[in-house]
């Protein structure tokens, strides 16, 4: 049954739509409002953002009665009958929307790790499923929360139309056709510059109108690391190396490119992740496929001859649109209680912290996309025998002694913060998966 009819009998029994609740009213949550504003059965029931002008802006712009706005109302039993009264709430606390009875989704889309973390772990407590639109939260503790979620009977999931869940979608493709998938990745969308910090993309940021800081975060690298980190623990396939590859190589010659150098590629290893740079590829995402089955070789040359080399095929899709095809990941979850994509099984990669300079005793770490630090993508395994910070802990952490610019930071050479909530659910994350604490 397609998902607009599920919605419409939905909506004739309960007699309201399927309500959510959005944390972060940025450039992805706001167009993620506008989206489900079209949707009928649908609907972005309140918003919390520190800034609350941007949650009022998202709900007027996606073509909201403003005098249907309710602002900065505490009370959940007062929100729980506005609600009910057709109002949208607007709040500064994002803690107060999962505890709110008629909401039925939480979407988390603040890019903050520790506001991710803690909103999605309070969500499912509260009997809330979970999209999560912050991979940034989702690498750091992902296996735990979908622990919660599967122990409550509840979903935890991250979107359709970001890399990670339309890389699933097209591995999920490929795997129920018996596919042997050697290689998935993505195109990076910008150009690398691991040094990048908001002062030297402030002009890009403004012609782009995007934060400097979310720029940089593209720009060094970190996003793109932290998605295929996403896609490695959801699916079971590590980086080849440590940062991946990375070549910059033409959607014709993805095929060529991403297979085992015995066969003339670039990988190691099979079942691996990585990504391409350069404006061919990007913005989509792409699976490598082969077969042993000379039939099925035979109908792939004849099929697929465009994008095939050897005995190996790129099934590629050029876009992936974001929080517009987040609803999707919505309305999987509450109607057939499944997940976009989720970490299941013991982590295989980690999101690391790397040195953006030389960092010196007594310094205090800041955020990702900022000026001191980026993320990069390592075996799991590794990057625990070797006591890396994994990148969404080391904010606001203080230095205690030099580290080179490009080395990896270690647990030894930080004064972490442990007050943070998502360091406690790491802790716990690692604790189920039977590892020694890096913290002494």
């Amino acid at each position: 049954m397609f998902y607009q009819n599920k919605l419409n009998e939905a909506l004739e029994k309960n007699g309201h739509p399927i309500r959510v609740g959005l944390i972060g009213a940025g450039q992805m949550g706001s167009g993620l409002v506008s989206q489900i504003e079209q949707i009928e059965g649908l609907e972005i029931s309140a918003i919390a953002d520190i800034a609350t002008d941007k949650a009022v802006s998202a709900f007027l712009n996606a073509g909201v009665d403003e005098k249907t706005i309710i602002t900065n109302e505490k009370k959940i039993n007062l929100i729980q009958d506005q609600i009910e009264s057709k109002k949208r709430i607007v709040t500064q606390h994002a803690q107060l929307i999962p505890e709110i009875p008629n909401i039925d989704v939480i979407v988390e889309a603040t890019g903050v790790p520790e506001i991710g973390a803690e909103i999605c772990h309070k969500a499912l407590l509260e009997g809330k499923h979970v999209v999560n639109m912050n991979v940034e939260s989702d690498v750091v503790v992902g296996y735990y929360l979908n622990r919660i979620a599967k122990a409550s009977g509840l979903i935890y999931t991250l979107i359709s139309g970001d890399e990670p869940g339309s890389i699933k979608e097209l591995f999920d493709f490929g795997s129920i056709l018996g596919f042997d998938i050697v290689c998935v990745g993505k195109g990076k969308n910008n150009i690398l510059d691991v040094t990048a910090t908001p002062d030297s993309v402030k002009q890009l940021a403004k012609t782009k109108k995007m934060n400097p800081k979310m720029l940089a975060s593209f720009v060094d690298g970190t996003k793109t690391m932290a998605e295929l980190t996403s896609i490695a623990n959801g699916i079971g396939y590590p980086p080849d190396k440590r940062g991946a590859h990375g070549p910059e190589v033409l959607v014709k010659d993805l095929s060529k490119t991403f297979i085992p150098k015995e066969f003339g590629g670039i990988l190691n290893n099979k079942y691996v992740v990585d990504f391409a740079v350069g404006n061919d590829v990007a913005p989509g995402v792409f699976i490598i496929v082969t077969s042993d089955h000379p039939v099925i070789l035979d109908d792939m040359r004849y099929l697929n001859n465009k994008h095939g080399f050897g005995n190996f095929w790129s099934i590629y899709r050029p876009y992936h649109l974001c929080n517009l095809e987040a609803p999707i990941s919505i309305l999987r979850a509450v109607f057939n209680h499944e997940a976009t994509l989720a970490t299941y099984k013991k982590p295989v990669a980690e999101l690391i912290s790397i040195a953006k300079r030389d960092l010196n005793e007594g310094e205090l770490i800041d955020q990702i996309g900022g000026y001191t630090v980026y993320g990069t993508i390592e075996n799991a395994e590794t990057a625990h025998e070797e006591g890396f910070v994994p990148l969404g802990l080391i904010e606001g952490a203080r230095v205690k002694k030099k580290i080179i610019k490009g080395n990896p930071i270690h647990f030894s050479d930080i004064s972490i913060n442990t007050q943070q909530s998502i360091f406690h659910l790491r802790m716990l994350q690692d604790k189920m998966l039977g590892l020694k604490c890096p913290v002494q």
